[in-house]
């Protein structure tokens, strides 16, 4: 059975974008990245490509971007 919270189709739900932006946002303010920047860029693909592998968990996000950042 499909949660309705997230989607497992590949279809973006509200509340999973909702989550992947406070999730990038908040690695950005962190990690001193400048919104618009060439970094800021590369880790909103990075996070678009979790979401697609299928990653919804916060904390999972949250560590995963934090190192991308780091990159």
């Amino acid at each position: 059975m499909v949660s309705l919270k997230t989607a497992k189709s590949g279809i973006a739900f509200h509340s999973d974008l909702t989550l992947l932006k406070q999730v990038f946002d908040r690695v950005c303010v962190e990690e001193g990245i400048s919104v618009g920047s060439e970094q800021a860029e590369r880790l909103s693909v990075s996070a678009m490509e979790l979401f697609s592998d299928g990653e919804f968990d916060e904390a999972v996000l949250y560590v995963r971007l934090r190192r991308y950042a780091r990159l």
